[in-house]
């Protein structure tokens, strides 16, 4: 480019000279020779380096801004999701009752006859818990029924009754009819419970047989029910003191180990808490056995209001969650600390000290607690030590190096962090 300047210029003046031909005489001057400076100053790189670029790619994602225009780190990691279903669970149930027919001979007959009945409270057997309502997810009654002794003449069959059970598909009670062998379906039954206690009704039918039948002495029509395999979606009542031990844990974690590496960086107010979601209907208080912060040859306490054991919030309808902060009172110390890993170690505890639920407890089979860590890093503080590098790529092969007689690199740097830096190029 230096080369084809100094021919653009002398063409430039010939025109000049040329045309002004009546200013100037070419027979009064004549040029002997040319001597031109030219100067070419382009620029052959730029870029721009943010605040994103001080913290690792990694971390960069984490950069929020608040409504004053403040730029903040904001981290949040779920710790643990944990359930306390397995405290409840409804236990299988057998039972046997029996028929007793007087001997005699029975006459023919052309309609059912309802013979005789049995009415009893069944108790499903759960301690502590006291349930007041079960909606099932799965479950069956299986039954079986015979004569004895054997009467292949007599026909007969079982109404089974349970009054407090509610199909929520039909809004019907259940009422099923059993001989022989088989089994009913409890699946989207919902019973209302009497402190785990319901009602159960068998009626003995006498089928209609054109021809009469003779009873033995001493002969009985038994039944066997068995609940098993049930499972609920959702119970109310009161669940009973009791506590579930979570297996002790160590999470891996990146939000304090990863930025400014190699950097001396304190924040002003940083904001570390732990939101514990409930979604269980019952009063709740979870107990931080070890909480400490960890990195390789060391360990440090975490420090949190309110302590443990901590009161946790429970929702009022099912289906719903509610929150409890805590907060981390050594916030500063834990960041400059720079943990990889969180160790804890927590129990939880419902209905501490209580004997009865008002308003009911309950709990849906998705219900869980969840412990997320959540930071506010503001970039308020001060730092030093940190250092950014990059590499530029300048093209300079269109250019005749052999024709360069000098060639200088001019920086315009323009800071709008409030950091001092020093620019190096190597």
């Amino acid at each position: 480019m230096k080369s084809v300047l100094p021919s653009l210029l002398i063409c430039i003046a010939c025109a000049i000279i040329f045309s002004c031909g009546n200013i100037i005489d070419d027979k009064d001057y004549k040029i002997d020779s040319a001597r031109l400076n030219p100067q070419l100053a382009m620029p052959i790189a730029f870029g721009s380096m943010s605040i994103k670029d001080i913290l690792s790619s990694k971390d960069s994602q984490y950069v929020k801004v608040y409504s004053d225009g403040l730029v903040y780190l904001a981290y949040s990691q779920t710790l643990k999701s944990g359930d306390i279903r397995n405290l409840i669970s409804v236990p299988d149930q057998t039972l046997n009752r029996s028929f007793p027919l007087p001997a005699g001979t029975i006459p023919p007959t052309a309609q059912d006859i309802r013979s005789d009945s049995i009415v009893q409270v069944v108790d499903f057997g759960l301690s502590p818990e006291q349930l007041s309502e079960i909606a099932f997810k799965s479950g069956s009654i299986n039954y079986s029924t015979s004569v004895s002794p054997s009467n292949p003449n007599f026909n007969y069959e079982i109404i089974v009754s349970l009054p407090d059970f509610t199909s929520t598909t039909t809004n019907s009670v259940f009422l099923k009819k059993a001989s022989g062998n088989g089994s009913f379906s409890l699946q989207n039954y919902v019973a209302l419970l009497n402190n785990n206690k319901f009602n159960l009704k068998l009626v003995l039918v006498i089928k209609q047989n054109p021809s009469a039948v003779t009873i033995a002495p001493g002969t009985v029509v038994n039944i066997s029910l068995s609940f098993a395999g049930m499972d609920f979606a959702y119970i109310k009542g009161f669940f009973g003191d009791q506590t579930v031990n979570v297996p002790p844990e160590t999470l891996n974690i990146s939000a304090f180990s990863t930025s400014f590496k190699g950097a001396k960086v304190s924040f002003a107010q940083p904001k570390i808490n732990f939101t514990v979601t409930n979604d269980y209907g019952v009063p709740l208080t979870l107990s931080f056995l070890t909480l400490e912060a960890r990195k390789p040859g060391a360990a440090l306490p975490v420090q949190i209001n309110p302590q443990s054991p901590i009161s946790v919030t429970s929702p009022t309808t099912l289906g719903t969650s509610s929150q409890t902060s805590v907060a981390v009172t050594n916030a500063n110390q834990l960041l400059n600390f720079a943990p990889d890993k969180f160790y804890y170690n927590v129990s939880a505890r419902i209905n501490a000290g209580l004997v009865s639920a008002n308003p009911p407890n309950f709990m849906a089979d998705t219900s869980k607690f969840r412990v997320n860590l959540a930071a506010e890093l503001p970039l308020y503080g001060h730092a030093s030590d940190i250092v950014l590098a990059d590499t530029a790529s300048i093209d300079l092969t269109d250019v005749d190096q052999s024709k360069v007689d000098k060639a200088f690199l001019k920086v315009k740097v323009s800071n709008e962090i409030p950091l001092e830096a020093n620019v190096q190029f190597y």
